[in-house]
């Protein structure tokens, strides 16, 4: 079971706030019409929604909250992540929010739900590989969600299988879909050096690598998936930081350790200077941080 101060777990809440400001607003507010939209074309008929890499569930709330999802009354909202544990955390999170947001929260077999005013949202978290999680799942789905996920996955195996679990003129919602570009701030001399190598590990194994966001405009044509809005999503955290960017920062600069810590082109001592001068910045709050990430809306034909 993931413990409640896994790490992860730390990470996944003190980004909320970094995702928050990053999102595209101008897509959001496109899906948020296109989903109004198809309420009026399919009235009384639930919204069927499947989230991957769901986590605590933060996307979720998100999108309630901001009232992305106000043109439907009954949503039947499906979480997937391969991590164990996850599913007792996303329940914790959503018993906290739901009291706080006004909604009454029903345990059912496969999860619970929450109703308010006569809205209801059934919650089932499912602990699953993608794949075998989507294969199990009919072609009835109006909208996935991809958030920050498609950049650890192989690219085309992961369209294809979300896609074809879509019903005609669902949706692809690929929020923070990572793109290529990272930069810490003040400069180091080693920022070449590492960076380049932080990125070229994203294209060991089966992953996607750093150029996710825009391979996944040309890629999502390829199976059907039209482009209906992009923009950039940004993750930028500058001084003064409060406690959750503090959190963020820490395991942003764990992510880059783990992966070049063994990787040949990177000499161990200048790796250790590199990180040793980044978390000084950080505990003296000089550190800033920058990633740059794209936010697409698909709809299937």
């Amino acid at each position: 079971m993931t413990r409640h101060d896994d790490p992860f777990v730390r990470y996944l809440r003190s980004k909320e706030a970094v995702d928050d400001r990053a999102l595209h607003r101008p897509t959001l507010a496109d899906l948020g019409d296109r989903l109004e939209e198809h309420a009026e074309s399919n009235p009384g008929e639930p919204l069927r929604v499947v989230s991957v890499g769901a986590g605590t569930g933060a996307m979720c709330r998100r999108l309630l909250s901001w009232g992305v999802f106000d043109a439907h009354d009954d949503i039947k909202y499906v979480m997937v992540d391969r991590r164990k544990g996850m599913a007792d955390q996303a329940a914790k999170e959503f018993a906290k929010w739901s009291h706080a947001a006004g909604w009454a929260a029903v345990p059912t077999k496969d999860g619970f739900r929450i109703e308010r005013h006569g809205r209801r949202v059934s919650l089932t978290y499912v602990t699953s590989d993608l794949f075998d999680a989507m294969s199990a799942l009919p072609k009835a789905i109006d909208l996935v969600i991809a958030h920050a996920v498609f950049d650890l996955l192989p690219l085309r195996r992961a369209v294809d299988s979300l896609v074809s679990r879509l019903v005609a003129g669902g949706y692809l919602y690929a929020p923070i879909t990572f793109d290529g570009r990272t930069a810490f701030g003040p400069p180091h001399d080693a920022d070449d050096d590492i960076l380049d190598a932080y990125h070229e590990t994203m294209r060991d194994g089966d992953s996607a690598g750093p150029d996710t966001g825009s391979a996944l405009l040309s890629v999502l044509p390829e199976f059907g998936a039209d482009i209906v809005s992009a923009g950039g999503s940004d993750w930028v955290v500058h001084p003064e930081h409060d406690d959750h960017e503090r959190i963020f920062l820490d395991r942003i600069l764990g992510f880059v350790e783990q992966s070049v810590g063994d990787v040949d082109s990177v000499d161990d001592d200048e790796l250790k200077r590199w990180l040793a001068t980044r978390h000084r910045q950080l505990e003296f709050g000089e550190l800033s941080y920058i990633a740059h990430n794209i936010d697409i809306l698909s709809q299937l034909d």
